[in-house]
């Protein structure tokens, strides 16, 4: 542990968070009506959503500066080293990632602050029955696994991604290739159907306007399984406001702004790429140059509402993700090899009956 660490009781945690102006209790928010509502005596907040996002320019500047988010601190798991956001007005005593115990205070939150919160549709009640539905489809899943209590385990997090938007002015050169289909006889005299590829210089240039590509900025969910959690509706985006994140758990960006941009600029060639070659008709490209003149870049730092459910099966931790707005679940889960080896049973004796009865119907 470092010097600047601590570990937190349960007295420390309840200090930082804000009260209910009714009963000095601790408000969340509250997924059905929008507001803040306090546990204690329902005592209700509105809040003041606005719906006005504005993104702002990526320059060298925003790229430099660490500025620091002032309404809240980062605590990391000491056990997966997730880390995860408090603000004045949430709390959380476990890790929502491996459920943990241990959280360890890192008392600084620098960066750049969220512009946009896209808020929970989806309570965490439909969400544990959603999830439940989704595991019992699964007949390769462990039995103990689809009789577990999934309400132990399944915490909202609000996951940090950038959303990018450009305008692109793409200048490009090189070879394309395209087949071509054509009859002719062989060496028996018999006609017989042959491709070829021709070869031909392209060049010219595009212009096209990219808006609001998301791209993840958090290391604990991979690219494919967010890719796969994909769309969230960003009609639904909020300016943010803390009241968004009181009693649910965030998850401060791991990836730098400079990297998610250079992997939204390697998204933009591939696009291109693929553009380019059906501009010009062409299956293929021997060469292909691409220049990339970004006349606008803009960002929009967001925050996406999920679920996150947890289950450790032999010795090994199982995260599945359930959007919290459409519902829709990914995740890996895990596999009974009780259940495999009879299935590979019943198909292998299938098929030993179905080559007995071939056998013996061609021997009679």
């Amino acid at each position: 542990m470092n010097n600047d660490e601590t570990i937190l009781d349960e007295s420390q945690i309840t200090q930082i968070m804000k009260r209910c102006p009714n009963c000095g209790g601790n408000p969340t928010f509250d997924i059905t009506s929008g507001n803040l509502v306090c546990g204690h005596c329902n005592f209700t907040q509105e809040i003041e959503a606005d719906d006005r996002v504005q993104r702002r320019q990526l320059t060298d500047d925003i790229k430099r500066t660490k500025t620091n988010w002032t309404e809240g601190q980062v605590f990391q798991c000491g056990t997966c080293g997730a880390k995860e956001v408090l603000t004045n007005q949430s709390i959380t005593q476990r890790c929502t990632f491996c459920g943990n115990n241990t959280i360890i205070s890192k008392n600084e939150l620098s960066g750049v602050k969220p512009d946009s919160v896209i808020p929970f549709r989806i309570d965490i009640n439909s969400a544990r029955e959603l999830f439940s539905k989704w595991i019992k489809s699964r007949f390769f899943a462990p039995s103990s696994f689809k009789r577990y209590d999934i309400r132990e385990c399944m915490s909202p997090l609000y996951c940090p991604s950038w959303a990018f938007s450009s305008n692109v002015l793409a200048n490009y050169d090189g070879v394309l290739g395209r087949s071509q289909t054509f009859q002719t006889r062989n060496s028996q005299g018999q006609i017989v159907t042959q491709t070829r590829t021709v070869h031909f210089n392209a060049r010219g240039s595009m212009n096209v306007n990219y808006t609001d590509h998301l791209v993840q900025s958090s290391s604990r969910i991979s690219p494919a399984l967010f890719r796969q959690l994909q769309p969230f509706d960003l009609r639904q985006l909020k300016v943010y406001r803390t009241e968004f994140l009181s009693g649910i758990a965030t998850e401060h960006y791991s990836r730098e702004i400079e990297q998610c941009f250079e992997e939204f600029s390697n998204f933009i060639r591939t696009d291109l790429r693929r553009r380019i070659i059906r501009k010009h008709n062409a299956d293929s490209a021997r060469r292909l140059d691409i220049n990339l003149n970004f006349t606008t870049r803009e960002f929009n730092y967001i925050l996406l509402p999920l679920y996150i459910a947890n289950y450790r099966y032999q010795q090994k931790t199982f995260n599945f993700y359930v959007n919290g707005v459409n519902g829709k679940i990914v995740g890996k889960y895990p596999k009974s090899k009780t259940k495999i080896f009879f299935l590979l049973l019943g198909l292998g004796a299938s098929l030993a009956a179905f080559v007995g009865a071939m056998y013996w119907f061609i021997i009679r």
